[in-house]
Formats: structure tokens, C-alpha cells, sequence
């Protein structure tokens, strides 16, 4: 029996509809050529691999290095795992050398790492005044403040000031005030760069705060004064000079406490006595009916 032909019509049609449309053709890379998105991944692999070398070439303060970095592709304000740059790293170490290099590589000097810290920061906390200087004329915010807890000083809405204030920074405290920063900012925890120059007993800070406009009756989370806390932590010229800055000395924290009643609990006789002298002075200026002593009596 023959077997009739398949119609010649119906299979052009199939041939047509089974083949990629003109222009859609699958292409295979050449022999010994990668694909594009292998290129891409090499490429983007070699520039993190870049970018690792650059910041740890700042933080080993090897200017030549970063150049090289730098000249290969590498990234200037690349960050690693921590987000830490290679002008933090170099803010940090108080490196002038290679904070100038990287500032005239256009780094960016407000970028902040996973605790929200800055490279003034750094500086600033590290007591690097020059380095301090260099970003402020670079245009870094000084009123940035810390979003989570810094380790190193177990605090965490910390600002650049707050920082120098608690490590006895002197000449960076000058630097930064010099720049009108706001002397009133509070941290996580309510405190302010002046109860932590109290805490500290560093006097010429908290001189050079009041000076600047600090106030001596801001409360933190537990609601101490700075004389409150000057007071637990025994530092009796700080106590004396916030009395004479007219701190007030009834001023009750969370627990209804005086800096009194802390003196007497922690054992601080010499300023117990100057609270007492403060709040009898106090008692008796409040007093309409307090009379005058009279001559010759």
C-alpha cells in the first residue's frame, strides 16, 4: 500500500513556527572568551578587592599604596564591613599625611560608619586637633551624633564635641567651639558635653563650655544635673565652679535626691560643705524677710 507524501504546505509551516525568530538567534561567546556577566562579576570582584587594599593601605598610613589603589580603579570613599573609609581610618590615626591626600582625592568627609560615627568623630574623640582642624575647613557637620551605641564609649547619640569633652580634649574642644557647634546636644542617655567634663573633672572644658553658652540645669534620663553628677564622681573644683555659674544646688533628680544627699551617701565631706555653704547663701538670697546685719552690733 503506498503511503501518501506528507504535505509539503503543512510542513514549511512546522519548520517555521520551531525555528528562533530572525534577529533572537542564541549567541555563544567566541573560544576562550568569557561571558558577559562573568566580565562583569571578575570586574566588580576586582574592584571590592580594590577597595579593601585601598583602606587598609590608609589605616597603615602607606600614602603610596593608596595612590596605586586609587590609580587601579579603587573607589576613594569605599567602605568596609563596618563602613569605615579610608579617611576614618586615617582621621582615626591622626594621620595628617594621609588625611590631606585623601581630602584632595575628593573624600567625603561627612559619611558615617554602621554606628553612624564620622571621620570628625574620630579625630575629634582621639583628641587629633590638626585632623580636626583639616575636616571642619573641608566642610564636616560637627552636629552629627552617633545613631547606635559606640562601643568605646558605650554610649551612643554621641557628637564630636560630647566625644572630646569626655576624653579631656582640650585643644579640640577650642577648635569646635570656635566653630559655633551646638553646646547643648544631648546623647542617648540626655547627657551633654559639659556633665561629661563634670564626670571627667576636666575644669577648663567645662570653663570653656559654660563660656560658650552650656547649661547648668539640663536634666539627663535619670534626671541629674551636672553638679549632680560632678558631685558623685567627687570632682570638687568642677562642683565649685558650676556653683559660682549659679547651678542650682536643690535641683532633685528621678529619686527626689539633691547633690547633697549624694555628697553625704558617697562620703564627699569637702563638698557637702560647699553644697551646704551654697544652699544656706541661696536660702538666705530667697528670703524677703532676711534682714540686714546692722553697723556696730
Amino acid at each position: 500500500m503506498k503511503v501518501s507524501a506528507f504535505p509539503t504546505t503543512l510542513l514549511c509551516l512546522l519548520l517555521v513556527l520551531s525555528a528562533p525568530a530572525y534577529g533572537q538567534q542564541k549567541q555563544t561567546p567566541k573560544s576562550g572568551q568569557p561571558a558577559p556577566q562573568a566580565r562583569g562579576s571578575d570586574e566588580q570582584a576586582r574592584r571590592e578587592q580594590l577597595n579593601l587594599e585601598l583602606i587598609a593601605a590608609a589605616d597603615a598610613g602607606n600614602s603610596e599604596a593608596v595612590l596605586r589603589a586609587l590609580a587601579a580603579g579603587a573607589s576613594v570613599n569605599a567602605r568596609n564591613r563596618d563602613g569605615m573609609t579610608a579617611l576614618m581610618f586615617a582621621a582615626l590615626r591622626g594621620n595628617e599625611q594621609m588625611t590631606e591626600l585623601l581630602l584632595s582625592k575628593r573624600a567625603q568627609v561627612n559619611t558615617t560608619d554602621a554606628l553612624g560615627v564620622t571621620a570628625l568623630m574620630q579625630a575629634a574623640w582621639a583628641g587629633h586637633a590638626r585632623i580636626v582642624e583639616m575636616l571642619m575647613a573641608s566642610g564636616a557637620d560637627a552636629q552629627i551624633q552617633s545613631n547606635v551605641e559606640v562601643p568605646s564609649l558605650k554610649k551612643k547619640g554621641v557628637s564630636a564635641i560630647m566625644g572630646a569633652s569626655m576624653n579631656g580634649n582640650l585643644e579640640v574642644v577650642r577648635l569646635l567651639l570656635a566653630c559655633e557647634v551646638k553646646v547643648n546636644q544631648q546623647d542617648g542617655e540626655g547627657q551633654t558635653a559639659l556633665m561629661y567634663a563634670a564626670r571627667g573633672g576636666y575644669a577648663r572644658i567645662a570653663d570653656l563650655l559654660i563660656a560658650s553658652g552650656a547649661k547648668t540645669e539640663i536634666k539627663d534620663q535619670f534626671g541629674r544635673t551636672a553638679v549632680m553628677i560632678a558631685t558623685i564622681y567627687g570632682q570638687i573644683e568642677i562642683v565649685r565652679m558650676l556653683i559660682a555659674a549659679g547651678a542650682n544646688v536643690h535641683a532633685k533628680d528621678i529619686h527626689n535626691m539633691k547633690a547633697i544627699v549624694y555628697a553625704s551617701a558617697l562620703d564627699r565631706a569637702d563638698i557637702y560643705k560647699l553644697l551646704q555653704r551654697a544652699m544656706a547663701k541661696k536660702n538666705q538670697s530667697n528670703n524677703p524677710f532676711q534682714r540686714a546685719p546692722q553697723q556696730g552690733l
